[in-house]
């Protein structure tokens, strides 16, 4: 009983140890932040200058429009009175979400060569986005063939649109997939229980489940995560 007294009181001083210097790390970021980037002085980081920091950490390339709008959107989705914010250029950062915009940004940018692949493949009048019949092909295309019924493309499309143009940028694409995939495990979770628990795809001489336009998926109202997944192959069109 005292050993495992003595080992729970060690795990417990370990873990604020843990918390003490995440908390240091952030400060230290907020300070490095507000000294290169805010010119305003405002303890707070302007659409501007937030771009001008995404810059710095990508070797000087600028972000795009649509990537510096959708770390602001990830970064304040949380703060008190700005979920409503329709003008992301007006928006700010505060020092708080300044770990949370650096992370978004970062994981984003270990994705990018697989984004401008599928972009390359689908966004075939350059346009930079997605539009829905150009998003329905993607989606398509990952389901081997199944295309997504018009009430799942419309739930991927205004979930994953955060920064409200009606359309799917290259941040957003991540988001969308994820949106797609959990679309997919509920129908197969369904279809599985429908089936019962011991019964399989192969057994009945069906293979592998696959969706079809006429198959029906309740949504999950969860939110969608902010992490950015690993992009999955595409199937060859």
């Amino acid at each position: 009983m005292a050993t495992a007294i003595i080992f729970a009181k060690n795990r417990e001083c370990a873990r604020r140890k843990e918390l003490l210097e995440r908390q240091k790390d952030h400060e230290r970021l907020v300070a490095d932040v507000l000294k290169s980037w805010d010119k305003s002085h405002t303890g707070t980081l302007s659409y501007d200058e937030l771009k001008e920091w995404l810059t710095s950490m990508n070797q000087g390339l600028a972000p795009s429009d649509a990537e510096c709008k959708w770390v602001m959107r990830i970064a304040i989705d949380k703060t008190p009175g700005m979920d409503m914010v329709q003008d992301l250029t007006k928006a700010f950062v505060k020092q708080m979400y300044f770990g949370r915009a650096a992370q978004s940004y970062l994981a984003y940018q270990e994705t990018c060569h697989e984004i401008n692949a599928v972009f390359k493949k689908f966004d075939t009048d350059s346009s930079g986005s997605l539009d829905r019949e150009q998003l329905k092909e993607v989606l398509t295309a990952l389901n081997d063939g199944g295309a997504p019924a018009d009430e799942e493309l419309d739930y991927v499309l205004k979930r994953a649109d955060v920064i409200g143009s009606g359309t799917i940028t290259k941040p957003e694409l991540a988001m969308a997939i994820s949106l797609w995939y959990t679309l997919e495990e509920q129908h197969n979770m369904e279809r599985q229980s429908f089936m019962g628990p011991h019964t399989s795809g192969s057994m009945l001489g069906m293979g592998s489940p696959r969706r079809t336009p006429s198959d029906k998926t309740e949504k999950s109202e969860k939110p969608a995560t902010e992490a950015v997944p690993p992009m999955p192959p595409l199937a060859e069109g």
